[in-house]
């Protein structure tokens, strides 16, 4: 059974799709979150002060091709994080494994080598399996579906930062506005949950010539008032 577009939903899928406006981020706390790492620094010195999803796709995909796996991912947590401020400490919480002295501990080359092995996965089998990784045999420590599902989504957005095929974000205010305005309970731990939430975002994009992850970014906005 088709789930229905919520109305608020229906009206902005109904306008013509804007691009994400850029929003500020803190520099100097992710400089000095992540002081030991070269390549990531030279990143962050590299991105103006204002960031937004199709930047990030950009530099993401461009560290990836050069096999920079620590700089893109840190570049889309800092679009993840936005300017709650404690980005870059819960990303050393994932880096290092640890949460008590994570700033000086070394980067565990095992969560590097899931996050790389994610990016294949995501792009050869899709969003799905790509969840499915992360959720279980690549799963990282810190690492929840809020923050994975940003990751999978700028590894996979490789087009455009509304491609058809990327993996489509799932985080608590899209979980939260799916169950109060479609009466829609999506499970963010739940490899097969993502699968449901997939197969209703392309039903609802299908409806007005969307993708999956333009009818992410309307909940989002519609779930948190910005853009």
């Amino acid at each position: 059974m088709t789930q229905d577009v919520p109305p608020s939903l229906a009206a902005v899928l109904a306008e013509p799709a804007v691009p994400q406006r850029p929003f500020p981020w803190n520099r100097s706390a992710w400089a000095t979150g992540m002081h030991d790492l070269p390549d990531v620094q030279r990143v962050l010195d590299s991105l103006p002060d204002g960031v937004d999803r199709n930047l990030v796709r950009e530099v993401v995909n461009s560290q990836l091709s050069d096999g920079q796996v620590l700089p893109a991912f840190v570049s889309a947590m800092i679009w993840g994080y936005g300017d709650s401020g404690y980005g870059p400490t819960r990303v050393r919480w994932v880096l290092t494994g640890i949460k008590t002295g994570a700033r000086d501990a070394p980067v565990r080359g095992d969560v590097v080598e899931s996050l790389r092995a994610a990016v294949d996965t995501v792009r050869i089998q899709g969003p799905v399996e790509g969840f499915r990784y992360m959720n279980n045999e690549g799963r990282v420590k810190h690492l929840a579906g809020a923050f994975f599902t940003k990751w999978l989504y700028f590894a996979s957005a490789t087009t455009s930062a509304d491609d058809a095929n990327a993996a489509p974000i799932l985080d608590r205010q899209v979980q939260v506005w799916l169950k109060l305005e479609a009466n829609l309970f999506i499970d963010i731990h739940r490899t097969s949950d993502y699968g449901r939430y997939l197969d209703v975002l392309r039903a609802w994009a299908a409806a007005y010539d969307r993708t999956p992850v333009q009818v992410e970014k309307a909940i989002f906005g519609l779930a948190t008032g910005r853009t």
